[in-house]
């Protein structure tokens, strides 16, 4: 058993090691991520560590297995011919600018890793959602009006009647498509803002000044924005 003076002198000599270490982003990052999603995963009916480690293990090893990618149309010789899809208020336009957001007590270097610069999805393969970094995710839907759509952070609400699956990705090297199961289509709104995107339902009638269009993927290599 170490005698008294050592005791205290390697506790001296610990705390005066870890005051000395540089600050490291990666930390607060993980701190924040294990909080938030902890916050979010059901209780478990025992008080189990295990289990809490597995439902946080298996919600990341999903998000790591998503493919990234961004989105543009196709409709030769017309007004929304090759414009980058942008998520903007909880709804999907073309071109314009995104809501990208990342908090602020993430600090200023971890913020910087997700600039916003973009629009980024994941998956394709009967779901799709954006491809965030938030715990959760924000998962994109049809509402019932038609409108493309994506879930709040921190939020799984969605209209009743809101439609989740349809989805298809055919996948290149460099670039693919999605495919939505009754078409995608992008409508005018006001004159000079981007068109936005709704998805084709059963019984429901759009605008005839809606132009249907190819959406072509383009692969990237992970989230650009904490959340949107």
């Amino acid at each position: 058993m170490p005698t008294p003076s050592f005791t205290a002198h390697h506790h001296a000599a610990s705390t005066a090691f870890r005051a000395t270490q540089p600050p490291n982003p990666s930390i607060k990052l993980n701190v924040y991520i294990l909080t938030s999603t902890l916050a979010i995963i059901p209780k478990p009916q025992t008080s189990s560590k295990m289990k809490t480690s597995v439902a946080f293990s298996a919600l990341f090893a999903n998000a790591m297995a998503q493919g990234y990618f961004g989105v543009m149309s196709a409709r030769s010789a017309s007004p929304v011919h090759l414009l980058p899809l942008e998520a903007n208020g909880g709804h999907f336009f073309l071109s314009g600018e995104n809501s990208a957001h990342c908090p602020s007590e993430l600090g200023e270097e971890v913020c910087a890793a997700y600039p916003g610069n973009g629009t980024v999805l994941a998956g394709g393969e009967g779901t799709l959602s954006l491809g965030v970094v938030v715990p959760g995710g924000q998962q994109i839907y049809v509402a019932p009006d038609g409108a493309l759509s994506y879930t709040q952070p921190h939020s799984v609400y969605k209209p009743e009647g809101s439609v989740v699956e349809g989805w298809s990705r055919t996948e290149g090297e460099a670039l693919g498509q999605l495919s939505f199961s009754d078409g995608l289509v992008a409508c005018p709104t006001v004159e000079g803002k981007p068109w936005q995107v709704y998805g084709q339902l059963p019984g429901l009638e759009l605008s005839p000044d809606c132009l249907g269009f190819s959406a072509i993927t383009v692969n990237t290599t992970g989230a650009v924005a904490w959340e949107y």
